[in-house]
């Protein structure tokens, strides 16, 4: 088994690049998980839908800021609506299509 031997300088360097890429990490990691408040096209980007779909989940009863002027949706809350409406899907006895 060979060793790599480093002097101070080269450990220090070394401490704070991992140092830089773990901060790095944790504000990405962060940066996604904000609540972002958005337009109905910039939600349907985010949740890489069409416009049409986020339409329809309002009137399912996805959550919507609803100004005199403009809608805007809250990621966290429709995030949380969308997880809500998670059900379980119970295989059916059809026999696959032959080709």
């Amino acid at each position: 088994m060979s060793q790599i031997i480093l002097d101070k300088k080269e450990i220090a360097n070394l401490k704070a690049d991992i140092t830089k890429q773990v901060d790095s990490a944790i504000k990405s990691a962060l940066s996604r998980n904000e609540d972002k408040i958005l337009n109905r096209k910039q939600v349907a980007k985010y949740f890489n839908v069409g416009v049409n779909t986020i339409d329809q989940w309002v009137n399912q009863g996805m959550p919507v800021i609803n100004t005199k002027l403009v809608k805007r949706y809250s990621t966290a809350s429709c995030s949380k609506w969308l997880h809500g409406q998670e059900k379980t899907i119970k295989p059916t006895k059809k026999r696959p299509v032959k080709r």
